[in-house]
């Protein structure tokens, strides 16, 4: 057999090596050899693979300078549409409205995702709180919690601090048949009180034999909140009244000195419904099943507009849509931009979607779902303790920050429920979402009457539209991605660790023995 004679290559390196290091290329040893052929070799491609994405970086920044549109489309919709309750003519025309801007901007694969729920619409609501013996009535503004049904009665009232199970618990043989009052926030967190939502409230009121709740909005003003009293969609069979911060404090004032009643007259409908999330697909350039999808609800609640939550959420996902469409070429994975209904009646529109992807199986091609709910001026993620999450976001973080000089690579570590990235995360799938820094003053109108476009800031909304689409393209486009599914045994224990399973419980959510 002829002898194979030297490539050029190996004789090229040859010489190289003996000018640098004094040896040859074959006398080096394995592992050195093994370093120079990186460096040499596939350093440059791992170069050019970064060139390429900061080349899309540098582009889709270009491109949303001069075309960002969410605020000006937030902005038509609340002056044209309004409040988008779930179910509503209004929430109706807001599905529609967005399905055909993403039809106008050239993206082909929009859809609708139809389900059907237990539509709640508010009515009239009367609250009155009258000595025991007594005729003395004093008329409270309140407003009923979505998914409580029609009520009339009168009832003493007793106050249940924070509604928290260790409040309860002290006065657990007064609570049967009475109306607890509670705070919707916490008014100590000694002891590492940690707080409920509304809706786990009146499910502990329940389970402790309550006939109606009445909350108490955190901040003493005139502000009136509404939200869910059901975090699964279901009719809650006790009505859940909310009252100003002022007229707490002045019914709680009442009781330390007598005893008094609460009075409600509530008329609520609750009638078949149905409601259409919108679903926009970007297909890889290569063909593949996995798959980023970042979500935000469009629904809100029907005292305002909706124009915070979850108007800069919502809307803020039209210019990611675009701007992921322009580098559909160098996308790795697929990209799905979910708009969910119902949200804020129970996560309906999001646990319709999980569990369509269950049946088709295929939820598991779904490799990060990252939620943009009330998300401003994004200045860090929230990585949620994902195993291995972590390490990536630390690599993402300097080259969004290099974009944006107002993102601070903040760093959250933080489980949380209670928004539309929940029936992706107790399915094992990754969830994320970012920090945002925004004015008190948003906070203050959260499900309130005065959520109104006057507070929202463009530039906010801008800087949220660029950040999440660089964050987009470094999840559709980057090679590989540490962190995966968890199974059922890890999904739990890390559920437990994050204290999550007293919740899920109260919820009935709870799935595991």
């Amino acid at each position: 057999m002829k002898r194979i004679q030297k490539s050029q290559v190996s004789i090229w390196m040859d010489k190289v090596f003996r000018t640098s290091f004094g040896t040859t290329f074959e006398a080096a040893s394995g592992m050195f050899k093994q370093l120079y052929i990186f460096l040499v070799f596939l350093c440059p491609l791992c170069l050019n693979g970064q060139s390429q994405s900061d080349s899309a970086f540098r582009r889709t920044v270009k491109y949303l300078e001069i075309n960002s549109k969410g605020y000006e489309k937030l902005k038509e919709a609340c002056a044209t549409i309004g409040h988008r309750l779930t179910g509503s003519v209004n929430g109706q025309k807001a599905e529609q409205f967005i399905f055909d801007h993403l039809k106008s901007i050239g993206i082909e694969q929009v859809r609708f995702d139809s389900f059907s729920f237990k539509a709640w619409k508010r009515n009239t609501c009367q609250l009155e709180i009258v000595p025991y013996k007594s005729d003395n009535y004093v008329r409270f503004d309140a407003v009923s919690l979505a998914n409580t049904g029609s009520a009339n009665g009168i009832w003493h009232i007793i106050d249940g601090e924070d509604g928290l199970q260790s409040d309860l618990l002290k006065k657990a043989d007064l609570i049967k048949g009475k109306c607890l009052i509670v705070n919707l926030g916490l008014s100590r967190t000694d002891s590492g009180r940690q707080n409920l939502h509304r809706a786990e409230k009146v499910a502990l009121a329940l389970r402790f034999g309550a006939s109606a709740v009445i909350f108490v909005h955190p901040v003493e003003s005139n502000i009136l909140l509404t939200g869910t009293a059901s975090l699964t969609g279901d009719e809650v069979s006790i009505p859940a009244l909310c009252v100003s911060g002022l007229d707490g404090k002045m019914i709680r004032q009442w009781l330390k000195s007598e005893r008094i009643m609460a009075e409600m007259k509530v008329q609520n409908e609750i009638s078949n419904g149905s409601a259409r999330n919108v679903v926009a697909t970007i297909q890889a350039g290569i063909p593949t099943k996995e798959t980023i999808l970042f979500c935000g609800h469009l629904d809100s609640w029907d005292l305002a507009t909706g124009a915070v939550d979850n108007g800069i959420g919502a809307f803020a996902l039209l210019d990611i849509a675009a701007a992921i469409q322009k580098e559909q070429a160098v996308l790795k994975r697929n990209v799905v931009i979910l708009w969910t209904m119902g949200e804020e009646l129970g996560l309906l529109g999001s646990r319709h979607f999980v569990s369509d992807l269950k049946d088709k199986r295929e939820l598991q091609s779904i490799r990060a779902v990252y939620n943009l709910d009330m998300t401003g001026n994004p200045v860090g993620i929230n990585d949620f303790d994902w195993p291995e999450a972590s390490s990536f976001f630390d690599k993402v973080d300097p080259c969004i920050a290099l974009h944006v000089p107002s993102f601070k690579r903040s760093r959250v570590h933080s489980a949380e429920l209670h928004s539309d990235h929940q029936p992706f995360m107790l399915e094992g799938i990754p969830t994320f979402s970012s920090v945002s820094e925004m004015p008190d003053s948003i906070y203050r109108c959260y499900h309130a009457n005065c959520d109104l476009i006057n507070l929202v800031r463009q530039s906010d909304m801008e800087r949220s539209a660029l950040v999440h689409s660089l964050l987009a393209l470094q999840l559709s486009t980057s090679l590989s991605l540490p962190f995966s599914p968890m199974n059922e045994r890890k999904l739990v224990k890390w559920l437990k660790k994050h204290q999550l399973k007293e919740k899920l419980e109260i919820s009935k959510e709870w799935r595991w023995k």
